[in-house]
C-alpha cells in the first residue's frame, strides 16, 4: 500500500472497524509491532490471533479505524482505554494512536489531528491522555506538535527488549470544556 495522493490525507473519516479492517489492523500489528507497542505488550495482545481477539473483544467498543480519501483506504487505528466518566458526564481517556507504515511522516500528524478532532465533537472526550513507552524522540516530538502537555515521567515503570525504561505521559484537554469553564 502506498500513497496515492495527498489528497487521501485531508479526507480522514474514522468509523468502527468491519471484520475486513479488524483483520488489516492485525497485519499491521504483526508487521510493525516493535514500533507501535511495547514488547511485553505487543506478546499479551497481538502475538497469536487469539489473543488479537481477546484485544478487540475487550477494547471493541473503543477501537476506530482511520479511513482515507475517497476510496477509504486503511489508514491505521486509534483505541481508548481505562475511560472515567466525570461527574458532568464527560469522557476523560487515554488514546493509542496505531499509523499504518505509509502514512508515517505527515500522514501521522494529519491522521491523529484529525482522529484528536473526532473524540472531542462526536465522542465528547473532555481529556485526552498519551502514554509514550521509552525514549521515543519521534513520537514525542509529534505528540507535542499536536498540542498535548508533558505531564510526568515514571521512571523504570515499564520494560522494552526486557530491559526497564521510562513511561511518559502527555494530555490535552478540550477547548469546548475549557471555555465553557470560564
Amino acid at each position: 500500500m502506498k500513497i496515492d495522493k495527498l489528497s487521501d490525507l485531508f479526507e480522514i473519516n474514522f468509523k468502527k472497524p468491519s471484520v475486513n479492517e479488524l483483520l488489516e489492523l492485525f497485519k499491521l500489528c504483526l508487521k510493525y509491532h516493535s514500533r507501535l507497542f511495547d514488547d511485553d505488550f505487543y506478546h499479551a495482545n497481538f502475538s497469536t490471533p487469539e489473543r488479537f481477539l481477546k484485544f478487540v473483544r475487550f477494547f471493541k467498543n473503543g477501537i476506530y479505524c482511520a479511513k482515507l480519501g475517497r476510496c477509504a483506504k486503511f489508514g491505521g487505528f486509534f483505541y481508548l482505554y481505562d475511560g472515567k466518566i466525570t461527574p458532568r458526564g464527560a469522557l476523560d481517556t487515554k488514546v493509542t494512536f496505531c499509523i499504518s507504515r505509509p502514512y508515517w511522516g505527515f500522514g501521522s500528524y494529519m491522521i491523529a489531528k484529525k482522529g484528536i478532532r473526532f473524540l472531542f465533537e462526536k465522542l465528547k472526550v473532555r481529556k485526552l491522555t498519551v502514554e509514550i513507552v521509552g525514549e521515543n524522540t519521534l513520537a514525542r516530538s509529534l505528540i507535542e506538535k499536536l498540542g498535548f502537555k508533558y505531564e510526568a515521567k515514571l521512571k523504570d515503570e515499564c520494560f522494552r527488549l526486557s530491559k526497564p525504561c521510562n513511561l511518559y505521559i502527555f494530555s490535552m484537554f478540550n477547548p469546548a470544556f475549557c471555555e465553557a469553564g470560564r
